[in-house]
């Protein structure tokens, strides 16, 4: 499998956390992240190609792109700390592949000394039996600081995909952090939870984040173009669900 980084610049980092989120369910992660590039004005540092990738591109306005990882770094006017962010056009198509991806993404993580993983996704429930954001953490401490901060701890079930990875496989290497999970009831995009996920990441990274205008932003950020399938979504409230993403 090949895997090729490419630097369009040399970022100049103080002190970053790290934020991504990838295609998933209802793309919550996906668009909270380009929500947050576009608010921090963040510019591209790196873009990662690599064929672990499903077989399909991306097109947009009669133009063909290859899937990609790209990597923002951005700073908040008066905090002491910077942000990388990460997203990408699909996540890794076999379980081989999201593992060697997602150690891809963290040996350039690693390497601008980021000290803090946070990834976002989605929990799939009905809204009424959840909080309206969920979470997981790598350690006791991150776990009290979300829980701290009106984020729900979950008790069980699975964080499928990179979005869970990602923060798994940074704690081996000495990266703490948690995974903020937009309780939805799927489909193609939820931007209600999205903007849920967004608000418990600036609480629980204290920084001040104007959502008041959050939906009328989304048309104008990338659009989110994967191929037409069906996705998983609630059918009923009696249905145990663990399945999240």
């Amino acid at each position: 499998m090949a895997t090729e980084l490419n630097y369009l610049k040399e970022p100049k980092l103080e002190n970053p956390v790290t934020v991504a989120g990838l295609p998933g369910i209802a793309n919550i992660g996906k668009l909270a992240v380009e929500y947050l590039i576009n608010e921090l004005e963040s510019e591209k540092f790196a873009e990662l190609y690599t064929d672990y990738f499903p077989g399909w591109v991306v097109r947009d306005s009669g133009l063909i792109e290859g899937l990609r990882v790209n990597f923002y770094e951005g700073g908040l006017e008066g905090s002491d700390r910077d942000f990388i962010l990460v997203t990408a056009d699909a996540q890794a198509s076999s379980s081989t592949g999201q593992y060697k991806l997602s150690r891809k993404v963290l040996d350039v993580i690693a390497d601008q000394a980021a000290d803090m993983m946070v990834t976002m996704a989605a929990f799939l429930a009905p809204r009424e039996d959840k909080s309206l954001v969920v979470g997981a953490a790598t350690d006791a401490e991150t776990a009290k600081l979300i829980e701290d901060h009106g984020v729900e701890l979950l008790e069980g079930g699975r964080i499928v995909g990179m979005n869970g990875l990602l923060v798994s496989l940074a704690y081996e290497k000495g990266i703490e952090g948690c995974c903020l999970l937009g309780t939805t009831l799927g489909g193609v995009m939820d931007e209600d939870a999205s903007k849920n996920v967004l608000s418990s990441l600036s609480d629980v990274l204290e920084f001040d984040l104007d959502l008041a205008n959050f939906k009328d932003q989304v048309p104008d950020l990338p659009k989110l173009k994967p191929p037409k399938m069906k996705m998983p979504s609630v059918t009923g409230t009696g249905e145990d669900i663990s399945y999240i993403r």
